[in-house]
């Protein structure tokens, strides 16, 4: 192993690219989707090495002459498939009998087409950046790793577990949609043989049809409202036993009904609300669908549990973004621990094939068992905010070192809305704190105030309470350590009526656990909070407006401060008032 080699995983996909940097020492140094760098949602057909971005980030992570190993998330087999069936789709597509088949095979997606030219794109075109940048003389190699290897490795590498099962479930990986792994010693082995069988079930794709029925975007990632909506709804049978039949669980494989799937889309379609009808119209499809989304992953995991390797479970893929179901597979499966990275979708596969890279070529070592930061993205710009202090003519900016956790406090405790925004940003879909809106959460309308005046979304939409570790037990059931807020637990009835603003309708909470070896200043700013109010949490909501990116830069910050409701902008140790 060289001493100054550098690892950069990038994750290929269509959407949600991303780009990670290991040092020498197997330290994730750097992480970052590129959603974040370019300000556009989910970025699709956006390679994850950007011509301009790259150099930049290489220049400030890596040694002047270090050799650079390039690893991305799809196998070379997958890539040669996915162009052959690009070509075949671009061929075929103009063609009626195809066209009409592949609307209804790829929906809510879009059509075959276009799926596979951009995915295939995305897959050949990753890295190519990176080698042909005449601003990046490092020598070079690259490799490749299956993408829901990568997504093992995210998991695994990153977790304290020293073994574990490990589940990845989603809705497309290559050779499948789910998969799962034995993670032993720093050590990562496929569980399942291929003559077990191989199910042509897809419980991504089951979501994101529940989320297209309730006349949400799947493009936008929209399958957040669905489980945001659910608790607005009931049990129906008739939608139960329609839903269900669409797809079953067989020992380790998930199976899809196929000659029902078409008749009962028909049906169902044919229920689906209007664009000017309120979507509580769909919550009891959401909620059915959510049910139904649950039982799936249930039976899954306990069959994966009877296979008798670990009570530790590691759970990544997109469907481990339902933080719904993960509040309740340790209640509800016989695993006794669960980990759940920060970024456990397609973003996440830059740190597993940076990492898988590491490993491979440092076998000896184990990964550290020690809390994984998520705070592992760009920070903000010192020029920038200097350039603010000289030539914004603020009258209202202040510079605290040291006492703009107080000040913060004391202006949350007064009901204002604040944009926080500090250090490195996370590395994940969730605002933990350095990339946060945050406000009291003791006022029962201040929900409606930050989702009508602030974030511009529906009222059905929850928000988060961010809670000091220490009183976790004291405020929810059955507590979880939560540090990446994937987890949804249920409050304790006491104190319902002390936050009304982060309980959901169902009385339960995503919750985000906050400790002070984890994030100094935001840890500070909760406890000042709490010498305030008595209240251990604060309200925590991502930084940006529906339909965006989580901000990136101090201009970003500086625009949605001035374009909606926030009273307070926090950035780094300085604060505006308006």
């Amino acid at each position: 192993m060289s001493q100054n080699k550098f690892y950069i995983g990038l994750s290929a996909s269509v959407h949600d690219s991303a780009l990670a940097i290991v040092n020498p020492d197997g330290e994730v140094v750097f992480a970052e989707a590129t959603e974040r760098y370019m300000q556009n949602k989910r970025a699709f057909n956006c390679p994850p090495d950007h011509l301009i971005r790259t150099p930049e980030l290489i220049r400030e992570y890596c040694s002047p002459k270090a050799e650079l190993v390039i690893a991305i998330t799809w196998s070379q087999p997958i890539v040669a498939l996915t162009k052959i069936m690009s070509e075949f789709s671009r061929l075929t597509g103009n063609l009626p009998i195809f066209n009409d088949f592949y609307k209804k095979l790829n929906w809510p997606w879009p059509s075959l087409q276009t799926t596979m030219q951009g995915q295939a794109n995305n897959m050949t075109f990753a890295g190519q950046n990176l080698l042909g940048n005449h601003e990046i003389k490092n020598s070079t190699q690259v490799k490749y790793y299956e993408h829901h290897l990568t997504h093992a490795a995210n998991a695994c590498y990153s977790s304290s577990f020293d073994t574990a099962v490990c589940a990845i479930i989603d809705a497309y990986g290559g050779w499948g949609s789910y998969d799962f792994y034995q993670y032993k010693h720093g050590k990562l082995s496929t569980l399942k043989n291929p003559w077990e069988g191989f199910g042509n079930g897809n419980l991504g794709h089951f979501y994101a049809l529940i989320c297209a029925l309730c006349s949400f975007d799947v493009i936008k990632g929209e399958e957040w409202k669905v489980m945001g909506l659910a608790p607005y709804g009931k049990y129906d049978e008739n939608l139960y036993q329609l839903l269900r039949t669409l797809i079953s669980v067989k020992g380790l494989d998930i199976y899809f009904n196929n000659h029902l799937y078409f008749p009962v889309i028909e049906k169902l379609q044919s229920m689906m609300r209007k664009p000017d009808e309120s979507p509580l119209i769909s919550a009891n499809l959401a909620y059915t669908g959510q049910l139904i989304f649950m039982e799936i992953m249930e039976e899954l995991l306990n069959n994966l549990y009877d296979r008798g390797f670990s009570d530790c479970l590691a759970l990544s893929g997109g469907c481990a973004l339902n933080s719904t179901w993960n509040g309740q597979i340790l209640e509800k499966t016989k695993f006794r621990s669960l980990y759940i990275p920060s970024a456990p979708a397609d973003d996440g596969n830059a740190v597993g094939a940076a990492l898988l890279a590491y490993y491979e070529e440092s076998p000896q070592a184990q990964p550290p068992k020690r809390f994984f930061s998520p705070y592992l993205g760009s920070t903000f710009s010192k020029e920038t905010l200097d350039n603010l202090c000289k030539f914004s003519s603020m009258k209202d900016l202040q510079y605290l070192p040291g006492k703009i956790h107080k000040k913060a406090a004391d202006l949350l405790a007064q009901g204002k809305i604040i944009g926080w925004a500090q250090g490195k940003a996370e590395f994940g879909p969730r605002a933990l704190g350095n990339r946060s809106i945050l406000a009291d959460p003791r006022p029962e309308d201040m929900m409606d105030r930050i989702n009508s005046r602030v974030k511009f979304r529906e009222k059905f939409r929850p928000l988060a309470p961010s809670i000091l570790h220490e009183f976790g037990d004291e405020y929810f059931e059955n507590y979880q350590e939560s540090p990446y807020m994937n987890i949804t637990l249920k409050f304790k009835s006491e104190v319902l009526e002390k936050v009304p603003a982060v309980v959901h309708v169902n009385d339960t909470g995503r919750l985000q656990s906050v400790k002070r070896e984890w994030s100094e200043k935001y840890y500070d700013l909760i406890y000042e909070f709490y010498q305030l109010t008595g209240i251990p949490l604060i309200l925590n909501t991502s930084f940006n407006i529906m339909g965006k990116p989580i901000i990136h830069s101090v201009e970003d910050a500086i625009s949605v401060f001035y374009t909606t409701g926030l009273d307070a902008l926090v950035i780094e140790d300085y604060l505006i008032e308006k």
